[in-house]
């Protein structure tokens, strides 16, 4: 089974939202709420809420929510109107976690026609799920920080 969360961060704000992922095999991920919005956050009080949004991740088969709804509340949640905003000063970390594995996977922000693209295999940071908070806590911290 695998659980993923993505974690935006809105630089000018210091805004953080938070959501699950819906896996669907053989075609992608998708948000889904809960969208967990926070300001000023530490990281150890990041990584609560990650562990937290982690929980509501799922995994099926098949898709079923319009893909055009999906859109128009991912946007909603996130407070911006265009795609355009959303990219606008803003960092993104995916998570996942497979096989008592968590990945921190930091990406660049390569606008809005691009999207968040991942910086490679050789920039995740992996450990063990269950690895002492401490671990976790510099892991999220590392991955943070090579976010573009």
């Amino acid at each position: 089974m695998i659980k993923s969360v993505i974690v935006k961060k809105f630089i000018a704000s210091n805004k953080y939202v938070i959501h699950p992922e819906l896996i669907v095999k053989d075609s992608g991920s998708f948000a889904i709420p809960p969208y967990v919005t926070e300001y000023n956050l530490s990281t150890e009080e990041l990584l609560n809420k990650i562990l937290y949004v982690l929980e509501f991740s799922k995994e099926t088969t098949n898709h079923i929510q319009d893909p055009k709804i999906g859109y128009q509340e991912y946007l909603k949640a996130m407070e911006v109107k265009t795609m355009k905003a959303l990219h606008d000063n803003t960092i993104n970390l995916s998570l996942y976690v497979r096989d008592g594995i968590i990945n921190f996977i930091p990406s660049e922000n390569k606008g809005s026609k691009l999207g968040f693209v991942g910086l490679g295999l050789d920039q995740n940071i992996v450990l063990p799920f269950n690895s002492s908070r401490e671990e976790l806590l510099k892991a999220l911290e590392l991955a943070l920080s090579k976010c573009k």
